[in-house]
């Protein structure tokens, strides 16, 4: 059904013309706009960033982030908002069109000034459906054109980064991933997009044949990190047949979150392609690191849909409490034939970056197939994980006379966050031949150590521990300190569970280069690999990792991420 956008389309217009003038009395009203600032997608909160909100170009209201990044207008009156943040050390950020009360909530994105002394004005956009007519409140079949162009009049720090353009159902939603179904508009090193279309997957799942509410959604950073996020309603009849189909329920659906040390963002620091890691019990496999743009935590749900009937869309929804859903996305309708026992593996997936998503609460997702009818999947759920780190203990950093085998101890604290277990990576090398790797544990697969949870997480007893890997692709217990796979109890990796350390015995594994290293010489070591897990009995699996580090494909072979602790040390006699 198709709506008004009068009154929007006429606060928008006056938005993107007037310039911001003095403080005003607001009109009376009863709507609240509140959010958060952060550094990124789901990144840490911005303390201390100076909003300033305009309606039709006059300032109205002004506040501060709190502690958290949080912030709050209430008793505003409906309008087209313009919101602004500012604080020093930081770019600038913009959010232009905000409809209120279509929309009572928003994220800002302010990342780092790239130059503390360069300007941070975000960039002017000027978009439009061919450099000419008008794009905002349009109507569109099928497929939208559109063109986005930077006002070289007004400042801003040039080159341009990037331009990205994508639908969103509701204002703000429009998340910065791909899908294997739907996609978006990215153009790199522009002041100009040309005429430009969003047509097949970057539409897929949006609109009906009587025409329905979409916003487009743009978003620009220039070289400083300013950025300008503008939100533009319009209609889309979307003329697919898909929409008169009778679909049944997506199955095998799979969320799993992911938290990461530190954002991916559009320009910095990329994920590698896939990790491998802990599937469940005895199982391993890839895991695919695809972060959307600005986030360090996201979950990842993943689902099958064989049947012939072919859906519109799917829709992503999540909840809490399993009784009150909320829609976080929408990706183009599909069928695929296979569907892997690996949830990475299943063919369709949807990624929630949502800012909201908090380590320790439990969120249920499902998914829902859209045709003619509604069909429901049974729901999935997880608990993101707190960022992990394990730190190198022993031999410290610059340390003298080390044993030519040494110990190498790390902490482990698993329990502390909440995890089931961690999995490592060591990597030692000779830092006179710098290329020269004199040890990877397991040959460079995952080392597993679990420290118990009882069985409401890896099974272990209280106070035990298990550890164990898979060199070779097979299944090899190091430790097993209850008894539960070795009645031996095997210790080759001592642990203590009390401590929260783990304790890794030169060539333990037999996968050095050298039976003992080399005297008087110096070596660096550090984790290659380090990340945390938590299991789903209910569904047999892992559903949560937090990551430390991992590879990086972009650097030398003995650093994984920028930030990674490195130890050196030198042997004694």
């Amino acid at each position: 059904m198709r709506k008004a956008f009068l009154p929007l389309l006429m606060g928008l217009a006056l938005l993107l013309t007037a310039c911001p003038g003095p403080g005003s009395a607001l009109p009376p009203g009863d709507h609240v706009l509140s959010g958060m600032v952060v550094s990124e997608g789901a990144g840490a909160p911005v303390k201390g960033a100076t909003l300033r909100l305009y309606l039709q170009g006059t300032l109205v209201r002004t506040t501060t982030s709190d502690v958290e990044g949080r912030f709050a207008f209430d008793r505003l009156p409906e309008g087209v908002y313009r919101l602004e943040a500012q604080k020093p050390g930081m770019a600038g950020s913009v959010v232009e069109g905000i409809p209120v009360p279509a929309m009572d909530r928003i994220t800002v994105i302010q990342k780092p000034a790239f130059d503390r002394s360069a300007s941070t004005t975000p960039p002017t956009l000027i978009i439009t459906q061919n450099g000419t007519d008008p794009l905002a409140g349009g109507t569109f079949t099928d497929a939208i054109p559109f063109r986005v162009q930077v006002d070289t009049s007004k400042d801003y720090v040039k080159p341009m980064r990037y331009i990205y353009v994508a639908l969103g159902r509701t204002p703000g939603s429009a998340f910065l991933t791909q899908t294997a179904t739907s996609s978006r508009r990215l153009f790199t090193d522009t002041e100009d997009t040309d005429n430009q279309t969003l047509s097949g997957s970057q539409v897929a799942g949006f609109g009906d044949v009587d025409g329905e509410e979409v916003y487009l959604e743009v978003v620009a950073y220039d070289f400083n990190n300013n950025r300008s996020h503008y939100i533009l309603p319009l209609t889309f009849v979307n003329t697919s047949t898909a929409q008169g189909n009778t679909v049944s329920a997506p199955t095998q659906v799979a969320a799993t979150a992911i938290t990461l040390t530190q954002a991916v963002g559009f320009y910095s620091v990329k994920a590698p392609l896939s990790l491998t890691v802990p599937l469940g019990k005895g199982q391993v496999g890839e895991m695919p690191l695809a972060a959307p743009e600005g986030s360090n935590l996201y979950v990842e749900v993943r689902w099958c849909y064989t049947d012939t009937a072919v859906p519109f869309a799917f829709d992503i929804e999540r909840s809490q409490d399993g009784q009150n859903w909320t829609r976080v996305g929408t990706v183009g309708g599909a069928r695929s034939a296979s569907c892997s026992t690996n949830a990475f593996n299943r063919p369709f997936y949807f990624r929630d970056a949502s800012p909201d998503l908090t380590p320790g609460q439990t969120y249920l997702y499902r998914v829902v197939a859209r045709g003619a009818n509604r069909a429901e999947s049974a729901p999935s759920s997880t608990t993101p994980l707190p960022p992990f780190f394990a730190p190198l203990m022993a031999p410290l950093d610059e340390a003298q006379g080390v044993s030519k085998t040494p110990d190498f101890v790390i902490g482990h604290p698993q329990l502390s966050i909440g995890a089931d277990g961690a999995a490592y990576n060591l990597v030692l090398w000779d830092t006179l031949t710098g290329d020269n790797v004199t040890w990877q544990t397991l040959g460079g697969g995952p080392l597993l150590v679990e420290f118990g949870t009882e069985n409401e997480g890896n099974g272990i007893p209280q106070g035990e521990a298990l550890v164990y890997g898979f060199p070779g692709s097979t299944f090899t217990v190091y430790t097993d300190t209850a008894g539960l796979l070795n009645p031996s109890r095997p210790n080759a990796v001592p642990v203590d569970v009390a401590q929260g350390t783990v304790t890794l015995p030169y060539n333990f594994d037999g996968f050095a280069s050298l039976p003992e290293l080399q005297a008087l010489r110096t070596y660096a070591w550090q984790l290659y690999v380090s990340y945390a897990y938590k299991y789903n009995p209910g569904e047999n699996r892992i559903s949560a990792y937090s990551i430390q580090t991992w590879p990086n494909s972009t650097s030398f072979i003995r650093l994984s991420r920028p930030g990674t602790q490195v130890f050196e040390f030198t042997t004694g006699e």
